[in-house]
């Protein structure tokens, strides 16, 4: 089975730098798993409305990204707690 790359965009990667250690190990642990299946999973969900993107729970976050499956891709261009995550 052929993985995913996960990539972060900058505003993703400065919001990840910023997160405490214990919440970059589930970030990480959530990237590992995105390698494998990015559109299935007990924390997965896919967005409605939006073609090819999906949110990862971790804790009270919620990682926002998008899946190329041509391109064998997945972009992570959100990183926000919870209660916020939707409002922008």
């Amino acid at each position: 089975m052929l993985s995913y790359e996960v990539i972060l965009t900058k505003s993703a990667r400065k919001t990840y730098e910023r997160l405490t250690a214990k919440l970059q190990k589930g970030v990480d642990r959530c990237i590992a798993y995105l390698e494998v299946n990015p559109t299935w999973g007990p924390n997965v969900k896919k967005l409605s409305g939006e073609s090819g993107c999906y949110r990862y729970q971790v804790g009270g976050w919620r990682i926002l990204y998008e899946v190329d499956e041509r391109a064998r891709l997945v972009k992570i261009y959100e990183i926000r707690p919870r209660g916020d995550v939707f409002k922008h």
